[in-house]
């Protein structure tokens, strides 16, 4: 009882700050929409309309680049996992629906690891291992988002990438989206600080922020993805599922 009411001050002081901090991010986003309207319609005025055009020209491009790596995932599970791609898209379908709903391979971490578990036969041990450290690590649709957004605002502020630049950015952004925090918009300070480095001027962020949100949950759909197919070729590699479960 002594400990607990030695510690009991510093517990309020910290729920006091995430009181705090919580309301500062609630109003933050209560205006967010009304600031990135705002910043389009800014760039817009000064640029014309056809930013807007190459706006949505990039956004086709990393939508087409994540859908070509979930069809490498779906290739993947086929070969090593020896299960048919539809059988896995069926099984995988509900986690991709809520990672793509919520943006965060944190938030569907436990349906990730049932899924698994229920309905690609991976020992719950192994799936308790292999899900957490994968939705840390594996970020792969991460990393193509990335790489497509600095080559979009290179062109954007007229920087020319040599292909030792786009060799170094593709590297760093592999690099950094590992450990990168599995939470929506997170990986925009990755963003930011990598643009920084190859001398993209940081205040192009603010014309892909308005398309970010429908990119982020692409992108954590195929992360999630990856998770799953990861679980499933170590599962079957230690002879632990049968195929086509």
């Amino acid at each position: 009882a002594g400990k607990r009411d030695l510690t009991r001050p510093l517990v309020a002081l910290a729920e006091a700050v995430l009181e705090v901090s919580m309301t500062v991010i609630r109003h933050a986003m209560r205006f967010a929409p009304i600031a990135v309207f705002g910043l389009i319609a800014q760039t817009t005025a000064t640029t014309g309309m056809g930013v807007l055009v190459d706006l949505a020209i990039y956004s086709i491009a990393v939508l087409a680049g994540l859908v070509i790596l979930l069809a490498l995932y779906l290739a993947l599970a086929a070969a090593f996992g020896r299960i048919s791609p539809f059988a896995f898209a069926r099984a995988a379908a509900p986690v991709q629906l809520l990672a793509f709903s919520t943006s965060s391979s944190a938030a569907v971490m436990p349906l990730t690891m049932k899924t698994a578990v229920d309905r690609l036969a991976v020992a719950p041990a192994l799936a308790g291992a292999v899900v957490p450290l994968a939705a840390t690590i594996n970020m792969a649709g991460t990393a193509l988002y990335q790489a497509g957004a600095i080559v979009f605002l290179a062109n954007q502020s007229g920087v020319l990438l040599s292909p030792v630049d786009l060799a170094l950015i593709m590297v760093t952004l592999v690099g950094a989206s590992v450990g990168a925090p599995a939470a929506p918009g997170a990986s925009f300070a990755v963003l930011a600080a990598t643009a920084a480095n190859v001398g993209v001027p940081a205040e192009g962020l603010a014309l892909i922020f308005g398309v970010d949100r429908l990119l982020d949950m692409a992108r954590t759909a195929v992360n999630v993805t990856g998770d799953l197919v990861a679980c499933r070729i170590l599962a079957v590699s230690g002879d632990k599922a049968p195929v086509n479960a």
